[in-house]
């Protein structure tokens, strides 16, 4: 039992180093992309230290999605709805379970109908004319 236990952990022990050594060559090759740029820097503008400009870092926004997760969210509801959905009851419930605040704004609404557009496609659900001649949403039969 324990050689199995040993064996498994050498071998992710060797995958995360092995990842290590990819992302340190990674640093390396940035910080000779930095340092070619500080020179030209130094060309172009002789009174400038390079050291003093901010790194710039990006991060997601916190309404971003993480990849499938919106689709996951529409499979979900519309299985579990006992009638079709309009994009909009879709969208708010989307906002509500990823819990996020404020407004339901076009953007959301658009990936919502990307995502329907997408699994529409796909033959998963299907798109009928509701009241007032909106479209709903519900599971291909």
């Amino acid at each position: 039992m324990s050689d199995f236990v040993i064996s498994g952990l050498v071998r992710r022990r060797r995958e995360l180093t092995g990842d290590m050594l990819e992302l340190l060559a990674k640093v390396d090759a940035l910080a000779a992309d930095v340092a070619a740029i500080d020179k030209v820097l130094g060309m172009f503008a002789p009174d400038m230290v390079p050291q003093t400009i901010p790194a710039l870092q990006t991060r997601p926004k916190p309404d971003w999605a993480m990849r499938g997760e919106v689709s996951r969210i529409v499979m979900a509801l519309l299985r579990a709805s006992p009638e079709p959905l309009s994009t909009a009851q879709i969208a708010a419930e989307i906002h509500a379970r990823r819990g996020l605040d404020g407004e339901i704004t076009r953007l959301h609404l658009k990936r919502v109908r990307k995502c329907l557009d997408r699994q529409r496609s796909m033959g998963r659900i299907q798109a009928v004319q509701g009241p007032g001649g909106m479209l709903v949403w519900g599971i291909a039969s």
